[in-house]
């Protein structure tokens, strides 16, 4: 309470965020705290509302930032309570998710797909599609660090609560993907080292174009998945296959591209040289040496 007998502006902007429903505006909550404060100037409560907030920007010397955070902006203008970040979709195994000093040797990025539901709430549920949630699982079940990216907010960590939007990667123009790649390297590098790490990123080359250059910068590599984060045995997820060797659950037009790539590949195998009577430097009657 202050001197006079009445709550300070920040007491009353954690009851007045406990008391509105999420998520509120930020001139809604002004609007609580002036009503009870109407001797304060609505300069004063919005910087109150700055400071409480753990995920905006302070510039300058923060008088309270010893305190315990009130608020979370899911969206420009749109205000949640704080709430420390639950475990729920972190990695099973326990491994770090590594500070600048320590490289993690792989990282995860999940691009946001499909759907979403109406309500602000943690970006690791916020997207409604089979695929999205298939990378998801396999996201928490590799015990590596994974992060979702977004067209609109950039690199997100599955925690992170944020309100649904409507804005593709895909429709925006060359300049817009080549900054957004560059904003989510920047805000890569400030979770973990980048140097030798591999980023595996799920959702398409929409995703991952833009970051392969910025990445090669900080010196990691890209990896981009199969469709349905389809893997030979051994080499990530467990999938249930087919006597057909094509994963379940896939759609039809799937299965049939994989169909066709693992043919591929199995046509343009190097050739065993113990089954053509080879010495390892020629393959298909072709000297290596030659070409």
């Amino acid at each position: 309470m202050s001197t006079a007998g009445l709550p300070t502006i920040w007491e009353l902007v954690a009851e007045g965020a406990a008391a509105l429903p999420e998520p509120f505006s930020r001139a809604a909550l002004i609007n609580w705290v002036s009503a009870r404060r109407p001797d304060v100037g609505v300069a004063s409560i919005a910087a109150h509302i700055q400071f409480a907030t753990y995920n905006a920007a302070h510039t300058g010397h923060d008088p309270f930032a010893g305190r315990a955070p009130l608020l979370y902006r899911v969206d420009r203008g749109l205000y949640r309570r704080f709430r420390p970040p639950a475990p729920a979709w972190r990695p099973i195994s326990g491994v770090s998710e590594g500070a600048p000093g320590a490289g993690p040797g792989r990282v995860l990025l999940i691009g946001s797909a499909g759907s979403t539901g109406t309500v602000a709430v943690p970006v690791a549920g916020l997207f409604e599609s089979p695929g999205f949630a298939r990378a998801r699982e396999y996201a928490v079940r590799s015990g590596v660090p994974w992060f979702v990216l977004s067209a609109k907010h950039g690199l997100l960590d599955p925690d992170d609560v944020i309100g649904p939007y409507d804005l593709q990667l895909g429709d925006q123009s060359s300049a817009y993907r080549s900054a957004w790649g560059e904003w989510v390297v920047v805000q890569l590098s400030d979770r973990v080292r980048l140097d030798g790490v591999v980023v595996e990123v799920h959702g398409g080359v929409d995703f991952a174009q833009p970051l392969r250059h910025p990445l090669a910068l900080r010196g990691a590599g890209l990896e981009i998945p199969l469709p349905g984060t389809w893997r030979e045995p051994g080499h990530g997820l467990d999938v249930d296959v087919t006597p057909e060797g094509h994963p379940e659950g896939l759609d039809a037009p799937v299965r049939a591209a994989l169909g066709r790539l693992r043919g591929l590949v199995t046509r343009h195998r190097p050739a065993d040289p113990e089954v053509h009577g080879g010495d390892g430097d020629t393959a298909h009657g072709v000297d290596a040496s030659a070409s």
